[in-house]
C-alpha cells in the first residue's frame, strides 16, 4: 500500500518545518510528497530545500498566484501538484496543510483502516487548533474529516472529480459529503491527534465576520434553514457567542433575502439535506430516550 501527499504552502515559515519533521519520521513514507510553493514571499521554500537531497520522497515545485487571496487557490495549488504524480502508480492520496504535526504511526494506523474497510474513502485524526497557547479539539462528527488531513483512496478522489474551486471556501466539506453521497465511509479517529498550529480564520477578521461568511455559505451549499438554525443555536454558550450565532444567521438570511445562488447542483442539495434531515431524526430521538 502506497500513498502520495500533496501540500500547497504559502507562508508558512513559522510551521513547515513541524509538518517536514512529522513526515520524514513517519513508518512508512510516502511514494512522493509533492509540496506546492504558492508564491511564498517568506522563507517557505528555502527550508523545503533543506531536506530535498536527504529526503528525495520530497518535491518542492513553484506556482506563480495572483494577489487575489481566496480558496480556490488552493485548489489550483493542489491541482498543480498532481501534474506531477499523472504518471506515478499510488493507492492513496493526502492533501496536508503546512501546519500541522503529528505522531510517527499516523499514516501507518490510517493505512490499516483502509485495508480494514475497503468502502472507506476519507479518514484523518482529530485536529486540534493551538488557541492561547493550549490545543483545543475542533468540534465535529467523526463522520467528517477536517480539510488539513483528508486522507483519501484514490477511487474516492476520483469519483467526484477531486476538489472543486469555491472561492467562498469548504472545499473540504464539499469533498466529504460528495465522497458519502457516492457511497464512501468518511471517517475520522479520534485516538490520533493532529496538532494544528494556525487555526482557520486566524486571518479572515472578527469573530462576527467570520461566522457571517459561514451563514452566508451555509445557505450556498444548500443546508435547510431549519437544520441551520437548530445548529448556529447549538453553538451558543456565552454572550459572545450569541452575537457570533445571530450573525450566521443573518449571512443565512441575507443570502435568501437577495435570492443568491446556490454554489452546487440541486443532487447535492437533496443529498445534503436527507443527511441533516436523519441527524435531526437521531437528535430527537436520543433526546427522547433521556
Amino acid at each position: 500500500m502506497n500513498y502520495i501527499i500533496i501540500t500547497p504552502a504559502k507562508n508558512e515559515e513559522k510551521f513547515i518545518e513541524k509538518t517536514i519533521q512529522s513526515v520524514i519520521n513517519q513508518t512508512i513514507k510516502p511514494k512522493l510528497w509533492v509540496i506546492v510553493d504558492d508564491g511564498s514571499t517568506d522563507a517557505t521554500a528555502e527550508i523545503v530545500k533543506k531536506y530535498l537531497i536527504d529526503y528525495p520522497f520530497i518535491k518542492l515545485i513553484h506556482r506563480e498566484t495572483s494577489n487575489e487571496r481566496h480558496f480556490g487557490n488552493k485548489v489550483y495549488a493542489i491541482r498543480r501538484g498532481f501534474e506531477e504524480i499523472k504518471d506515478i502508480e499510488y493507492q492513496f492520496y493526502c492533501n496536508l496543510d503546512a501546519d500541522v504535526s503529528f505522531e510517527s504511526d499516523y499514516f501507518e494506523f490510517l493505512l490499516k483502516k483502509f485495508a480494514e474497510n475497503p468502502k472507506l474513502g476519507i479518514c484523518g485524526g482529530k485536529v486540534y487548533d493551538l488557541i492561547n497557547g493550549r490545543f483545543v479539539p475542533q468540534k465535529y462528527e467523526n463522520h467528517s474529516v477536517a480539510g488539513p488531513v483528508q486522507f483519501f483512496r484514490k477511487e474516492c478522489y476520483e469519483s467526484f472529480g477531486g476538489y472543486q474551486i469555491f472561492k467562498s471556501g469548504f472545499i473540504d466539506g464539499h469533498a466529504e459529503i460528495s465522497a458519502r453521497k457516492n457511497g464512501w465511509v468518511t471517517q475520522t479517529f479520534p485516538e490520533l491527534m493532529v496538532r494544528h498550529y494556525k487555526p482557520a480564520g486566524v486571518a479572515k477578521g472578527s469573530l462576527w465576520k467570520i461566522r457571517y461568511e459561514g451563514g452566508k455559505f451555509e445557505y450556498k451549499f444548500g443546508y435547510s434553514y431549519l437544520y441551520h438554525l437548530l445548529r448556529t443555536i447549538s453553538t451558543i454558550n456565552s454572550f459572545r457567542s450569541f452575537f457570533g450565532a445571530i450573525s450566521c444567521m443573518f449571512g443565512y438570511l441575507i443570502c435568501v433575502i437577495k435570492g443568491d445562488e446556490k454554489l452546487v447542483d440541486d443532487d447535492f442539495i437533496k443529498f445534503v439535506r436527507f443527511e441533516q434531515k436523519q441527524r435531526l431524526k437521531n437528535f430527537l430521538f436520543d433526546f427522547t430516550k433521556r
